[in-house]
């Protein structure tokens, strides 16, 4: 089969990201890039080798793109990628997948009539240790769940926040917990499954110049009786750590900064998990944004699979959905001051 041509939308930081990326994938190569900017345009166009466009409307009509990259502002998603399927084509998407439940839910729809797949970077479902705790999970070792925690426990500076649309309501549609937690909130959700209802609160304790929370915390319940925590915040200094933690009747699993930290189960050691135990690097700092990407380039051949063999993603547009569905709850919660049903 031949190989799947990307265009990219949006060459900032995380469309270089994604740019290179895509031009180190197997089956997929990067066809076009779209930037409003001349410079951020020609600078990505002359490194891939690829035709640049002012503006995603007239990258969509090159015949080459059979995909698209939506590395835009979180706010913009919902019509780039409602574009593009109307245009025929797949998209995967940077989280979150909009800062809007209705929009999210538009784009979903669109995708799904249009016929084309829909993913959203959700890349730690990639990591090593998470591939295996699922696949745990999912053979019943763990026997029944009890509880879980995401904590996202980081510190970001002023510099970072002098992007004019970071912790901004209308372009970032949230802060700490739709910014940075939203990874680890959706690792919660792939273990324990879908929330049922949650309680939240949040505040802005330390970056007087942003709009949005820097702390937010919620306590969830699950379809299935779970109960889980959520923990986000981008000042707690000098940055800290993220991870997931699962409870089971059988055994307790700790994932932190996308290692395996710590785990005992009732019967015995696994040798797959000592091989992954890493405490020592678990428990290193996390102070910068940096990303590692290892598990964005595992997303990426998952898609471009899912594209040729037309099935699901493993991360779905649905499941971006209830990650936004959840943490706008924790917002409405916070803001009204009780518990929300999802």
């Amino acid at each position: 089969m031949e190989k799947i041509g990307f265009g990219l939308i949006g060459c900032g930081f995380i469309g270089m990201l994604h740019g290179e990326i895509i031009a180190s994938l197997e089956n997929g190569y990067l066809a076009a890039v779209a930037d409003s900017s001349s410079d951020r345009r020609k600078e990505a166009a002359a490194r891939w080798g690829c035709t640049g466009y002012e503006t995603y409307q007239e990258m969509l009509k090159d015949p080459a793109v059979q995909a698209i990259a939506v590395c835009l502002p979180s706010g913009l998603h919902s019509q780039a990628a409602r574009d593009a399927a109307q245009a025929g084509r797949h998209v995967i998407c940077e989280k979150p997948i909009d800062i809007s439940v209705e929009r999210a839910a538009e784009m979903v729809q669109v995708c799904r009539n249009c016929g084309v797949e829909l993913s959203v970077i959700m890349q730690h479902r990639f990591d090593r240790p998470v591939m295996l705790l699922k696949k745990t999970v999912d053979e019943g070792r763990l026997g029944k769940l009890l509880w879980g925690a995401s904590r996202t426990i980081w510190y970001r500076d002023d510099r970072y926040f002098s992007n004019p649309w970071r912790g901004t309501w209308k372009y970032d549609g949230g802060g700490a917990l739709i910014n940075q937690s939203i990874h680890y909130i959706d690792l919660l959700l792939y273990i324990f499954g879908k929330p049922e209802s949650v309680s939240g609160k949040c505040r802005k304790l330390l970056h007087e110049q942003i709009e949005t929370e820097d702390v937010g915390i919620g306590t969830v319940e699950f379809e299935n009786g779970c109960l889980g925590t959520i923990e986000g915040t981008t000042a707690a200094y000098p940055g800290l750590y993220a991870e997931l933690a699962v409870f089971a009747e059988k055994g307790t699993v700790i994932i932190r900064n996308d290692e395996l930290l710590f785990y005992q189960f009732q019967d015995g050691k696994d040798p797959a998990f000592e091989e992954l135990l890493n405490p020592q690097k678990a428990n290193s700092l996390h102070q910068d944004a940096g990303v590692d990407p290892a598990s964005h380039r595992r997303q990426y051949e998952d898609f471009v699979t899912a594209v040729r063999e037309k099935r699901k993603p493993v991360v779905t547009g649905e499941d971006a959905l209830m990650s936004l569905k959840l943490i706008k709850g924790i917002y409405e919660s916070s803001q009204q001051g009780k518990e929300v049903r999802l």
